[in-house]
């Protein structure tokens, strides 16, 4: 049996195990990612990206490849609900895209005011592919045919043992710490005893239909992304693949009634695909049949000592909003950082505790939004919302924990409108901003290092960051704004949006969320950046 080394040991090779590679070997850390199947992904699921998430790839120099993958879906949104496909009115239809284009132009402009970024329609089997070819370009290993068989950990790492599925190869692997990303039936959380909450099944059991037919006669380029057919045998919904000629086709099963995933096979999935449709000839080439069910359950804990749930493994939630695969990747995000600082001793381990308090937190305040919002469409429009806003769950959610320095007038966090001015323990707000003959956003600067934002007159705050950076070993890029300063505001003013004065300064983390300000000029910059930066780091109380 061979024995290996690895920092990082990353147990899935889905969204959220493959940003994880990436971020880590950003910081450049070590890793050894398997997963158990022969490949990506090959059936659509997981298509919505949220202009967040969207932030992250920017970050990773991706922005721009997804953006390229998702164009034949650029226009698709909102949902329609008819009695079959054959029976839309053409006139109605073309009523109902108009008022969706209206909508879709007043939530791009609500996104164009927070962020660089907009979201974006890209299923995991196109994903997946950029993110690997990525992973491959930089640090780091990845197996797939290769599942964890059993693992053990100690004071000091995590022994596990690993097996080729097809040699039938085992291997043991010593690492320092592992990330679970081994999706909703988690072997690891199993493993680690670490119960869920959450209702379970709370939208149904489904059948995913994956299939090739030409329906450009019944919708004549409809720019709905969801369809409902509501005949009562073959109530689900139809969503396209790439608006052209692949689609899926959603259908309930009863589990009660004694229907099972094995009812359904080829022909019974064409025959159910024509009845939707409401046409007895159609051509119809079925790719792949896929059972799901919207569940809702977290686990109490994302972190059992030094092995990290993330993504399904950590929560699941119902579909509605397309929250989970982003969930799953800012979890990702927010870990992989932590991981780095730890493993080139730039912070002590406690930090990683900071991990669950952040995450689990924001998992709950999403679950139970997709929630509400799946509740609002089985009950067909009546709404079950509670007062949270959309653009607030997506990236206005506060975190609370000893990674963040509270400021003495710290209030209550709203969730029902988005709250981004700098606040300690939010995303960094977004601004553009002219840097070195280019426009950037504030978010380009953030994703490596600690960063500090303050005003064009920054020379004792950039000397006290050089000195802490030297006396801690960690890197602070500092960037003063203003007319004279590294980075020239475009329009709006860095001071009111940040909520500072122009003696004020900003440190944020490299998760881009705000670590730390001070509004007013403090008399020792010196002192007291280095009393944060040693409090976020080394975590002393």
């Amino acid at each position: 049996m061979v024995h290996k080394h690895v920092p990082v040991l990353i147990v899935g090779g889905g969204l959220s195990g493959l940003t994880s590679a990436l971020f880590l070997a950003r910081h450049n850390v070590d890793y050894l990612l398997i997963e158990k199947h022969t490949g990506t992904a090959i059936h659509p699921k997981a298509g919505g990206i949220t202009f967040r998430t969207m932030e992250i790839f920017r970050q990773l120099g991706l922005e721009a490849a997804i953006r390229t993958a998702s164009e034949p879906l650029d226009n698709i949104r909102g949902r329609l609900a008819v009695k079959t496909i054959k029976s839309i009115d053409p006139k109605k239809l073309e009523t109902a895209e108009n008022s969706q284009k209206a909508l879709e132009k007043e939530r791009i402009e609500n996104f164009e005011k927070v962020s660089p970024s907009k979201p974006a329609s890209c299923y995991q089997m196109e994903l997946e592919p950029i993110l690997l070819q990525t992973a491959k370009e930089g640090k780091g290993q990845i197996r797939y045919n290769t599942e964890l068989v059993e693992y053990q950990q100690d004071d000091l790492g995590v022994t596990a043992t690993i097996m080729n599925r097809a040699t039938r190869t085992k291997e043991m692997i010593r690492s320092d710490y592992l990330v679970a990303a081994d999706g909703a039936k988690s072997t690891i959380r199993q493993h680690a005893k670490i119960p869920t909450t959450g209702r379970g099944v709370i939208g149904g059991h489904y059948i995913n239909i994956y299939f090739q037919a030409d329906l450009s006669h019944f919708l004549k380029d409809s720019q709905f992304g969801w369809i409902q057919i509501l005949k009562p045998e073959v109530f689900g919904a139809l969503i396209t693949v790439n608006n052209r000629d692949e689609w899926v086709y959603h259908v309930a099963y009863n589990p009660s009634q004694g229907e099972s995933p094995e009812d359904f096979s080829e022909e019974r999935c064409c025959e159910i695909i024509k009845k939707a449709i409401g046409v007895s000839n159609l051509d119809i080439v079925i790719f792949s049949i896929l059972p799901w069910a919207a569940a809702e359950q977290t686990a109490t804990r994302f972190q059992d000592n030094r092995v990290f749930l993330i993504g399904d493994a950590a929560h699941l939630m119902p579909p509605a909003g397309g929250f989970g695969l982003n969930t799953g990747i800012q979890d990702a995000h927010n870990l992989a950082w932590k991981l780095a600082a730890v493993i080139h001793k730039q912070a002590h381990p406690r930090l990683l505790q900071t991990y669950h308090d952040e995450r689990h937190y924001a998992a709950e305040v999403t679950t139970k939004y997709a929630s509400d919002l799946l509740f609002s469409v089985i009950k067909k429009g009546v709404s079950t919302l509670n007062n949270m806003d959309h653009l607030a769950v997506t990236v206005g959610y506060k975190y609370n924990s000893t990674a963040i320095i509270k400021e003495n007038s710290d209030t209550t966090h709203r969730m029902d409108q988005l709250e981004l001015n700098g606040r300690p323990g939010t995303r960094a707000p977004h601004m553009w901003l002219k840097y070195q003959d280019k426009c950037i956003s504030t978010l380009d600067l953030i994703g490596e290092n600690f960063v500090l934002f303050t005003s064009e007159d920054n020379g004792l705050w950039r000397t006290a960051a050089r000195n802490v950076s030297s006396h801690l070993g960690v890197p602070i890029n500092v960037y003063g704004i203003g007319s004279q300063g590294d980075c020239v505001e475009c329009e709006d003013s860095w001071e009111e949006l940040y909520d500072v004065t122009s003696q004020g300064a900003v440190l944020i983390r490299p998760d881009g969320f705000v670590a730390w300000r001070t509004k007013e000029r403090v008399l020792n910059s010196h002192l007291i950046l280095k009393q944060v930066m040693t409090s976020i780091l080394w975590q002393i109380k």
